[in-house]
């Protein structure tokens, strides 16, 4: 065979087999990489579920792993910030959204987690302006309303805060969680009535939501507006499936004492003076409802319970001494309110309640003198100088003073 034609053939052949040999590295490099990338995607809904389930150590690992097999997977790198963030690691957090907002500056879920590490971190200016970029970004959802409300607040701006709640409350017609967060707000600004209102109509989106009740409990309460908190009170009392905390039937006892029916004020505050007999309240507010139903004797008995649990408790010592002389035991009132007097030296109502005690028994001038003595210490107290007037029949108080 010719010399030339047998180098032909060896070229050929050594050409074939090189070509060979790169197609095979390239399969295996494919492989490879379809292999990581499945992989990376088994790790990647491992994480999320752990973080959705609170496991939050197991999640890292696994947003970990799918972050190193597929450094540039942009979502691996959203649920691997959500694990920082849950985890504490906020500055971290931060990077890594704000590296995932270079790569897509418009995409609202990086946006917003950024908002979310900002602000843990204590960085609310910025969380401020990064929410409200989110909002710009997809104004359908008010969730970055909401978030920039409670920056506001943490900012110490909760006038600011409930301007822009209210502004955006018209396009938020459906979500439940803009008429509470405006409700709470108006309630850290005392506007107890729009509070109320506000809880109302989040109530009536979810009806059965037990938290948004209590919510409007607590309004209702605060608002005064004692006739439908009856009925609020009333209804979250009676659902099966809902075990009312003592502060419940403490309210309802408010409630049914200011419209006047003190027998049912009575058995609500007996009903948290069973669950929680160690609190002095329940003592407390059982004494005002027995002296409501005229019960004197009961209205002794609570207050002395009362002082039982909180000995010198300013509120069970008066109302004690007050029963008592509701009771007709104006000395027994006396020994009790001389006692109070040495811890509280400077209540004027105690010394006005010691004198008409004083005055019971026809002790007219340690009465007078008690009037005296809580004009000095409050000298606007229009009761005491209305009962050291009528003590010393219109004479001039500067020269009983």
């Amino acid at each position: 065979m010719n010399k030339w034609i047998f180098a032909g053939i060896l070229v050929l052949i050594t050409a074939g087999c090189q070509g060979t040999n790169t197609s095979f590295s390239d399969q295996q490099n494919d492989a490879q990489q379809r292999w990581s990338k499945a992989r990376a995607s088994v790790a990647l809904r491992v994480a999320e579920n752990r973080l959705s389930a609170g496991a939050l150590d197991e999640a890292y690992k696994a947003a970990k792993q799918a972050m190193t097999l597929e450094p540039d997977r942009f979502e691996a790198k959203i649920v691997f910030g959500r694990v920082l963030i849950e985890k504490g690691r906020f500055t971290e957090a931060a990077n890594i959204f704000s590296q995932a907002c270079q790569s897509r500056p418009n995409d609202v879920r990086v946006v917003y987690y950024l908002g979310v590490a900002q602000e843990k971190n204590g960085r609310l200016e910025d969380a401020l302006a990064t929410y409200r970029r989110a909002y710009s970004l997809d104004q359908s959802d008010v969730g970055p309303i909401k978030a920039a409300a409670e920056v506001l607040v943490a900012m110490g701006q909760p006038r600011a805060a409930m301007l822009q709640i209210e502004s955006y409350l018209p396009k938020a017609q459906n979500d439940p969680g803009m008429y509470e967060l405006a409700g709470r707000l108006a309630l850290m600004g005392k506007e107890y009535d729009k509070a109320a209102n506000y809880f109302q109509q989040v109530l009536d989106m979810d009806s059965q939501n037990v938290r948004y009740a209590e919510l409007l409990a607590r309004a209702q309460h605060s608002a005064g507006q004692y006739t439908p908190l009856v009925d609020n009170l009333t209804d979250l009392i009676g659902r099966t499936d809902y075990e009312a905390p003592t502060w419940v039937y403490l309210m309802l006892g408010d409630a049914y004492l200011a419209n006047r029916r003190g027998k049912e004020a009575f058995n609500a505050y007996f009903t948290a003076s069973e669950r929680q007999p160690g609190r002095v309240e329940v003592w407390l507010s059982l004494s005002r409802a027995a002296l409501a139903m005229n019960d004197s004797p009961r209205a002794v008995a609570s207050a002395q319970r009362a002082l039982q649990v909180s000995e010198s408790d300013i509120n069970a010592q008066l109302l004690l001494g007050y029963s008592l002389l509701r009771d007709s035991q104006p000395a027994r009132a006396i020994l009790v309110l001389t006692d109070a007097a040495a811890d509280h030296p400077a209540s004027s109502t105690l010394q006005c309640l010691m004198g008409r005690a004083h005055a019971a028994i026809g002790r007219k001038s340690e009465a007078i003198r008690c009037y005296t003595v809580a004009l000095r210490l409050e000298p606007g107290n229009m009761v005491a100088r209305q009962l050291l007037q009528s003590s010393t029949n219109g004479e001039s108080l500067s020269k009983v003073q």
